[in-house]
């Protein structure tokens, strides 16, 4: 009980750093780089709910999903907030300066946030 939930938790996290890692190396392909980046983000989406362990429109564990969309709404703030020109010690390495991964996580977020409204019980 205790593997799954944690499963539900970890598994879009790791697809969301995964994908972050990613779309940086993709950027300096022009054209084709935008298609791969595509492509990737299309796999990953299919892929976030089977790999989570939901795979029926009514899933108890889907709650959980809570936890991934507020860290990861935690790392697009601290984002923000290091784009703006603060320093948080310790933290700098979640910045970023590319737009596009900032793009991805919301994708994510938004993805995940819409997924636990609709298969909540």
């Amino acid at each position: 009980m205790f593997l799954r939930k944690f499963t539900v938790m970890t598994v879009p996290l790791l697809l969301m750093a995964l994908l972050a890692l990613l779309l940086p190396v993709f950027s300096g392909l022009g054209f084709f780089g935008n298609v791969f980046k595509g492509l990737v983000t299309g796999i990953f989406l299919a892929l976030l709910l089977p790999l989570s362990g939901a795979s029926r429109m009514r899933e108890r564990f889907m709650g959980c999903l809570w936890v991934p969309v507020i860290i990861g709404s935690l790392v697009v703030i601290l984002q923000y907030v290091e784009s703006a020109g603060t320093v948080i010690p310790g933290l700098s390495f979640l910045s970023t300066r590319d737009g596009q991964v900032v793009y991805m996580e919301c994708t994510f977020i938004g993805y995940m946030l819409l997924t636990c409204v609709r298969t909540m019980e």
